[in-house]
């Protein structure tokens, strides 16, 4: 099975960002500042396989941020792949309170 590159910003995922700072996702899917280790986790947990860069969003770049870089199946959307991260990330933020 072919795998395609989707790469993921952690601003992405960000709720405290609106659209125009790089929020992809509707506010329930988001969390307020995303880590990088939740991220990696929640991908993990989703099954995919990933790496991470250190790097900083174009749109925000005075706040430090990270690349993920996911491997999917090749049929795969680039916004199916964030969105289920998204749903993912709210789900371990929440079980984790």
């Amino acid at each position: 099975m072919e795998e395609k590159e989707v790469r993921v910003w952690l601003n992405y995922l960000d709720r405290s960002l609106s659209r125009r700072y790089g929020r992809r996702l509707p506010l329930g899917l988001t969390v307020p500042e995303p880590k990088l280790t939740e991220v990696l986790k929640a991908c993990e947990a989703l099954g995919y396989k990933c790496e991470a860069e250190e790097k900083r969003h174009p749109r925000t770049w005075y706040r430090p941020s990270a690349l993920v870089i996911v491997r999917v199946p090749s049929g795969t959307s680039k916004y199916e792949v964030i969105r289920s991260i998204g749903r993912k990330l709210v789900e371990l933020r929440l079980g984790a309170r």
